[in-house]
């Protein structure tokens, strides 16, 4: 009897010993934290749905989303960084903290990760990744170029073609033009470092052939092609062709002029649609088809995402990396927040698009890929925007010869990149 109740008892033992080992493979789950301002922008829905897929793929990792308002992002961001903070394993972050972040050793280095994965790394689009001196911080998780937009009711109302290119962008402001009326084609926003560096100077830079800085980190905006390009803005700004007041005003203010019809044009990127809606439901906007001057490059932006380089979860945290820019969730992407996605895969999935904003996105993108410049990483990125923002105004006012005026902004970033080789 004893003899029988030996083996019993081991067995019960075992089972209990693997039923507790097994209880103890389904805890053994990694949680990653995800700090981002994202949830509103994108929709709770989608947002949620995003998460629920990968944690469907991969159930032993669960993302927690912290998400901030984005006014608080960058402050929440630089605190944890101040403090070492390795509770967030990958964040969202914007080209002007990239250097604050690495100055502090809280931004992980991401080429050791895209190299072991080629196929992840030949995805991206070229312009995806962000550098600082060298390296890479971020990628861009969804890319902004910007172009030429118009009203389509008003253009055909007056009998107008969207203009192919830069003179017939010039010729079309003049058709506009009502002096009768006081009504302009098109209004700049020149106070603001961020719109005139990307929508104006970037975007002509681009197509002049020029770079913002060389693969060496030497300043190049105020060479031959950089000149051309302030000086194109000057000429125009000259010709009363534009709102008067540019250099005090604001997008909000930008934005309301053309939803109430004050102006039909407008050089943005693909959201704007979007935002005129807001305040006029009804009106109707198009991209212009994709121009070329000495270059079909164009200039693009791009909110991105970071790894932590305190996070003890960093195989888990790329691993979500690599989901997000996977092909099926890049290019749904892509289609609920109408801003193309940072991948091949996304780019492709809007030709033949039927949206009269995004359908040229991807010849944006393709039509010439050495050409196209992505906004650079830049340390102090407020107080060097602001230096760039005088020197675009003194340029097109003529307070300074347009050469003058980008050598001086280019001798303000030299020596603060200079501080970060």
């Amino acid at each position: 009897m004893r003899r029988r109740m030996i083996p019993r008892v081991a067995s019960v033992v075992f089972l209990i010993a693997l039923g507790l080992a097994l209880a103890g493979r389904a805890e053994a789950v990694t949680e990653i934290k995800w700090l981002q301002w994202w949830v509103n922008e994108w929709g709770p829905d989608n947002h949620a749905s995003l998460i629920t897929g990968f944690e469907k793929e991969n159930p032993d990792i669960k993302v927690t989303v912290v998400d901030s308002p984005y006014p608080q992002m960058a402050g929440k961001l630089n605190a944890a960084a101040a403090s070492g903070d390795a509770s967030y394993d990958l964040f969202g972050v914007e080209a002007g903290w990239i250097s604050g972040l690495v100055k502090l050793g809280y931004i992980e280095k991401l080429d050791a990760w895209l190299n072991r994965d080629k196929a992840f790394a030949d995805g991206l689009v070229e312009t995806a990744r962000r550098r600082l001196a060298g390296s890479t911080y971020s990628l861009c998780l969804y890319m902004i170029p910007y172009h030429f937009a118009y009203n389509v009711d008003v253009f055909q109302k007056k009998g107008l073609q969207p203009p192919r290119s830069w003179d017939e962008f010039v010729t079309v402001l003049r058709a506009l033009r009502d002096k009768s009326q006081n009504r302009y084609g098109m209004s700049l926003t020149l106070s603001e470092p961020g719109f005139l560096m990307t929508r104006y100077f970037g975007y002509r830079l681009a197509q002049e052939g020029g770079r913002w800085i060389d693969n060496d980190g030497k300043v190049v905006f105020n060479s031959p092609e950089g000149v051309a390009a302030l000086t194109f803005w000057k000429n125009l700004y000259g010709m009363d062709l534009v709102v008067p007041g540019s250099l005090g005003e604001n997008q909000t203010q930008m934005l309301e002029y053309l939803a109430a019809g004050q102006v039909d044009t407008i050089i943005d990127g693909p959201f704007i649609w979007s935002k005129a809606k807001q305040i006029s439901p009804n009106i109707r906007l198009a991209y212009a088809p994709p121009w070329k001057l000495k270059t079909g490059g164009y200039q693009w932006a791009c909110s991105g995402i970071g790894v932590s380089s305190k996070s003890p979860n960093k195989e888990a945290a790329w691993k979500f990396v690599q989901y997000l820019y996977s092909k099926t969730v890049s290019v749904q992407m892509t289609k609920t927040i109408s801003l193309p996605w940072a991948t091949k895969a996304a780019m492709a999935s809007l030709s033949g698009s039927s949206d009269p904003i995004l359908r040229y996105v991807p010849d944006f993108s393709t039509q010439d890929t050495r050409s196209n410049l992505l906004m650079p990483v830049l340390p102090e990125g407020a107080r060097l925007g602001e230096a760039f923002k005088i020197a675009f105004q003194d340029g097109v006012t003529g307070k300074k010869s347009p050469q003058a005026a980008l050598d001086e902004a280019a001798a303000i970033w030299q020596a603060e990149l200079n501080k970060v080789k």
